[in-house]
């Protein structure tokens, strides 16, 4: 076989696969947690009412459309997904749909916590919900480290450096007895 036709096949399928592999966007930055309205996050939730609790595994894609939550695992239901616009939101946990008009509403359903996902689209990235008055704390850096807001006590204990950011690694949130826990183990922003 001559030189020309062996390197031929050996780099006809390097460059093809190279083709079809797409580099992650890992280039993305922003100047301020704000600038972030695109993610998806992996993670977990733990909660702990008066009457349950329960931990699942987390992923959340956030897109200016709306956003979904898929939870997986042990929380008493095996896995659901939880999806929102503007508009309306709705539940799917395999045995049944449910809809409501806010993301809130189906979180209730679900754990039994009263859970504002509106105002966490904020607090998963370390700023107050601006509709509604808080009492926030910043650390001497201007990173939120406490957050008072919609009768929910929230502590910012962990942050990691994000595109830019730093970006909370873990909020822990009590409203009178109950509680949970949002663990976030990777960040990937979208533009």
């Amino acid at each position: 076989m001559p030189l020309r036709h062996l390197l031929l096949v050996i780099l006809l399928p390097l460059a093809l696969s190279a083709c079809q592999s797409r580099a992650p966007l890992t280039d993305i930055t922003f100047e301020h947690p704000e600038d972030l309205r695109h993610w998806d996050i992996s993670g977990r939730l733990g909660y702990r009412t008066a009457a349950d609790g329960g931990n699942a595994n987390m992923e959340w894609r956030q897109r200016r459309d709306g956003g979904q939550i898929h939870f997986s695992g042990p929380m008493g239901f095996g896995s659901a997904e939880l999806r929102w616009n503007d508009h309306h939101a709705a539940l799917d946990n395999g045995r049944e749909q449910r809809t409501a008009g806010s993301p809130a509403e189906l979180a209730w359903y679900l754990t039994g916590l009263m859970i504002p996902v509106e105002a966490l689209y904020y607090w998963v990235r370390g700023m107050p919900w601006p509709l509604a008055q808080g009492t926030p704390t910043y650390d001497d850096t201007g990173q939120l480290v406490a957050l008072e807001q919609l009768g929910w006590s929230l502590r910012f204990d962990r942050y990691q450096p994000v595109a830019g950011l730093s970006l909370p690694h873990r909020v822990r949130a009590s409203h009178a007895d109950d509680r949970f826990t949002l663990l976030v183990q990777r960040w990937m922003p979208q533009p």
